[in-house]
């Protein structure tokens, strides 16, 4: 059962450098904060609750399951063939306010979701072949 995040650690984990955003359920990191957490355990061998605190998060707060989950994601990323990045919500996409961003966020969240509608676009033109073909 997930476990939602007060108002309060809302404030406390938005005010954190590391993270990219927050909401009742779920926060996403910054590329920062995941090459840390695991140059962190890679070089030192340091224990993900103390490397979550060392990154200013409390541990507690976050809770275990999400700990391990965090965890399995950003190495689950780093090994994809993208790599690590910062997930944009595509929901809130269009919401998001460029002008309190910094520059280099607002240009890369930019960048990838041109890349992700370059996607959709070929597959729309690939099924449209397939279905001209199949007629």
């Amino acid at each position: 059962m997930k476990v939602p995040f007060t108002p309060d650690q809302q404030a406390v984990l938005s005010a954190n450098p590391y993270t990219l955003s927050v909401n009742d359920y779920q926060i996403r990191f910054t590329v920062a904060f995941k090459k840390y957490l695991l140059a962190e355990r890679e070089a030192h061998g340091t224990p993900w609750k103390e490397i979550f605190r060392k990154a200013g998060y409390d541990p507690d707060a976050l809770g275990q399951k999400r700990i391990e989950r965090i965890i399995s994601r950003t190495r689950r990323e780093a090994a994809s063939e993208r790599g690590l990045h910062e997930t944009v919500s595509r929901k809130k996409f269009a919401d998001k306010d460029f002008e309190k961003q910094q520059m280099k966020t607002a240009i890369r969240d930019l960048q990838e979701e041109v890349i992700r509608l370059n996607q959709m676009v070929e597959f729309l033109k690939k099924t449209q072949q397939l279905k001209a073909r199949d007629d």
